[in-house]
């Protein structure tokens, strides 16, 4: 039986790793929705423009909760987050991150590019991740 020299075994566990951060870097796409009964129990919801419902407020900067993690949980699904801004971006702030991936997301989907989460950009984050 051949052996494995060290140096191919370490290669082949960096290969692994590497592998396995880029699928925590997509994983958020099972986990989409996992906050969103708890956001439309927290805040109400109502009616959007084709009748999903959403949220009953629009947040932006300066918001937080279990709603802002929904909607950080549906942007990483939709349209994927940076690896650099990976780590702690779904912590319930909406802050500069948040905000840059809000405007790419609104921008994508031929939305109003204000930074706001409102009606229409809850509708189209949320047709994306519910089956």
């Amino acid at each position: 039986m051949p052996q494995i020299s060290p140096r191919r075994t370490l290669t082949a566990l960096a290969l692994a790793a590497a592998a396995v951060g880029s699928l925590l870097v997509t994983a958020p796409a099972a986990q989409a929705n996992d906050y969103l009964g708890a956001c439309l129990d927290s805040v109400g919801y109502r009616k959007s423009p084709n009748g999903w419902n959403v949220p009953a407020r629009n947040f932006s900067q300066g918001s937080s909760g279990v709603c802002v993690k929904e909607l950080q949980l549906d942007l990483a699904s939709t349209i994927g987050i940076d690896e650099e801004d990976w780590p702690g971006f779904v912590d319930g702030r909406f802050g500069p991150k948040t905000d840059k991936y809000v405007r790419r997301f609104q921008q994508s989907s031929h939305l109003e590019v204000d930074g706001i989460v409102g009606p229409r950009t809850w509708e189209s984050l949320i047709s994306r991740t519910t089956d």
